[in-house]
């Protein structure tokens, strides 16, 4: 039953996504969900944004054939539902940053309330399991965590194909760590998840104005955020000192994209929310290089380090932090080197 469903799943949020991305690319021009050009935008025809839905709906309809819904997953579905429509209206109504806030807000709530925790991290070596229980930081540790990726996905998705190939990327190798440590469930979730983001793509890289869509905030805020959900399911909950590093290393690219987009416009005196062009794949374009061939180099580091982040369950636990802190410093000096940051020496 288990080799069945995680082949069968992903087959039928694939299909789906990609059978419904026309009807609700149509509906997204009825409704006035549509991306116009601007400063702070690289394409220069309005395009409709609500391709996130059909990627709810392919991955919702999959997860009904489940027929091992916990609690926990429930949880997690309602969530998504909730964030899904909070950025749909905002793709329709340009909503104020408070409000689509709100959604993410009520979103992590109700997933933590069902039971979705990190309730340790790695303590590398403190205690004999080498583990630190959060104990009641456990609540604000999981909000950030769910809240931080969603807005990471968020940020991340401003290229064609980008949020969603990164994210497939990244939910697939969340899926093989998951079944490298025997969380079945959530390895099929995550497949599924992925294959949902991966069936997105041909829609999003269309030159055609009649095929062409964005997923929306509607989109990367649905898998940001269910990025940030399986990844507690899958690895956090496996009582390892490198349990809480996987994921991080899983998510580099978003994470540290983001990180350095807060740090520099706090820097700057603006709002960390506050949009700009000075993202790693804009930078990576003020250098000549295409969308296409941008997108294609993201890729690229995202999968490198996923296979590091699969090779590394099968090294020793006292081993990972090093290996974790050793591709840290590569990618950094990788982007300084491309003269994506700058570092004082």
């Amino acid at each position: 039953m288990f080799t069945a469903k995680i082949i069968i799943l992903p087959l039928i949020a694939a299909l789906v996504t990609f059978l419904v991305m026309p009807v609700v690319r149509k509906l997204s021009n009825n409704v006035g969900a549509l991306a116009t050009p601007g400063d702070r935008h690289v394409h220069k025809n309005i395009v409709p944004s609500s391709g996130g839905v059909a990627i709810f709906m392919g991955f919702l309809t999959a997860v009904l054939f489940f027929n091992n819904v916990s609690p926990e997953i429930m949880g997690f579905l309602i969530g998504g539902a909730i964030i899904t429509a909070v950025g749909l209206l905002d793709d329709i109504f340009d909503l104020p940053p408070i409000t689509k806030f709100f959604g993410q807000i009520l979103a992590a709530l109700i997933v933590i309330s069902a039971g979705v925790r990190i309730e340790f991290v790695g303590n590398l070596g403190a205690g004999n399991d080498g583990l630190y229980y959060l104990g009641f930081l456990s609540l604000p540790f999981t909000f950030f965590w769910i809240i931080g990726i969603t807005n990471a996905i968020n940020f991340l998705d401003g290229l064609d194909g980008l949020a969603g190939g990164v994210t497939g990327i990244a939910a697939w190798t969340l899926a093989t760590v998951a079944l490298i440590s025997g969380r079945q469930d959530t390895a099929i979730l995550a497949f599924t998840l992925g294959a949902a983001a991966f069936a997105f793509l041909p829609y999003n890289f269309s030159d055609s104005p009649r095929k062409k869509i964005f997923m929306g905030d509607a989109g990367s805020n649905f898998l940001g955020y269910s990025l940030a959900v399986l990844s507690i399911l899958g690895m956090v909950k496996i009582a390892a000192a490198f349990s809480m590093l996987i994921p991080i290393l899983v998510l580099a690219v978003p994470i540290f994209d983001t990180i350095f987009a807060i740090v520099r416009r706090l820097v700057a005196g603006k709002s960390p929310f506050e949009a700009d062009k000075m993202h790693l794949h804009h930078r990576i374009m003020d250098r000549g290089i295409s969308h296409k061939k941008t997108t294609c180099i993201i890729y690229g580091i995202s999968l490198v380090l996923g296979i590091i982040s699969v090779l590394s369950m099968k090294l020793d636990g006292s081993v990972v932090p090093y290996v974790f802190g050793l591709t840290v410093i590569v990618f950094i000096l990788l982007l300084w080197k491309l003269g994506l940051i700058k570092i004082k020496i």
